[in-house]
């Protein structure tokens, strides 16, 4: 009866494991507890308000963030997915159109895993360009 429990135990954990997006948003409301990020953000708003691109950060805890931003207040972002290959990350996202509350529009996606170079495209596969 034990042994069966153990199985089922580490059976249910490798299936939820695999379940698992490989990465999280952050929510905008957040932001404070990130300063760099947080200036980064407010530049895309004030500064590169027509930057298409993206910028990798670590963050609290180690943990992996890239902000994407659209450059134009006409598209607004959705993560769809994050492929983690041996030698290379990918991270693609969804441009709907939208008109936007944000002068340059953007998300935040946390990376659960990242190995290598990173690249992220569009649903189109249009690579976006790796930050200023």
């Amino acid at each position: 009866m034990k042994k069966g429990f153990a199985v089922l135990l580490v059976a249910l954990i490798f299936i939820l494991g695999a379940c698992s997006k490989g990465y999280w948003l952050m929510n905008k409301k957040d932001l404070d507890e990130e300063p760099v990020v947080r200036s980064y953000v407010k530049m895309l708003q004030t500064e590169k308000t027509d930057w298409k691109g993206y910028k990798l950060f670590t963050i609290t805890e180690g943990k992996n963030l890239v902000v994407v931003s659209t450059g134009t207040p006409t598209k607004e972002l959705e993560a769809v997915e994050v492929e983690v290959l041996d030698d290379q990350t990918i991270v693609t996202v969804k441009e709907v159109d939208a008109e936007s509350d944000e002068t340059n529009p953007y998300i935040l996606i946390g990376l659960e895993i990242k190995n290598g170079s990173m690249k992220v495209v569009n649903e189109g596969g249009e690579e976006y360009e790796i930050g200023f």
